[in-house]
């Protein structure tokens, strides 16, 4: 009877001991998820900046290029061309892109038409309609919408997701062999993406 007493208590013992460190792992678990990116919100940050390029004549997504930290873009460019000479009107472009937060993806070449006007720059679409970017500096143009993303806190039956509002920019930086257009999310001062476009003819 000590024997049977003596083993259920140490059976006891051991499964308290196990169900204390599995709710003490699920409990840093469930932290750790809260920090997560959510994937749907990559997915969505992808295909608004895919868009975005394809809008401006891009044509199937592939493969993108990561970089392992952002380097800023020279808005002075090295030619002897002023930038916006150099960009206005209609030019091939080939397209690398760079990711850090987020996914740019590279779209092949791309054929925009883009029109300085004042303090502004254009990318008409055939419809009529575009996407216009305000002067912020030399040769750097931005332009911001409000965007989303999904927060999923917990798991299981547990699991809650929230629309969280968030302002998005697109800022270009044109040179003399072309521009660079940098995606930004939130209030980072860094971008989460970039495409690099150079002037093929």
């Amino acid at each position: 009877m000590k024997k049977k007493f003596l083993v259920i208590s140490i059976l006891t013992v051991t499964l308290l001991l196990s169900l204390a460190c599995s709710v003490a792992l699920e409990g840093i678990s469930i932290g750790d998820e809260q920090e997560r990116v959510d994937p749907y919100h990559e997915l969505q940050t992808s295909e608004a900046f895919s868009t975005e390029m394809l809008a401006l004549g891009g044509s199937a997504p592939g493969d993108a290029t990561p970089e392992p930290e952002y380097q800023p873009a020279d808005s002075q460019g090295s030619g002897d061309q002023n930038p916006e000479t150099a960009n206005a009107g209609s030019h091939e472009y080939s397209v690398e892109a760079t990711n850090f937060n987020c996914t740019c993806q590279v779209s092949g070449n791309i054929t925009p038409i883009i029109k300085f006007t004042g303090n502004q720059v254009e990318f008409p679409n055939a419809d009529g309609s575009g996407l216009v970017y305000d002067k912020i500096g030399d040769n750097t143009y931005k332009r911001t919408w409000m965007g989303y993303y999904i927060l999923q806190n917990g798991s299981g039956a547990q699991a809650t997701e929230t629309k969280v509002d968030e302002e998005r920019a697109t800022v270009l930086i044109f040179s003399s062999s072309g521009y660079r257009m940098e995606s930004y999310q939130g209030s980072s001062e860094t971008p989460c993406c970039y495409y690099t476009n150079t002037i093929v003819k």
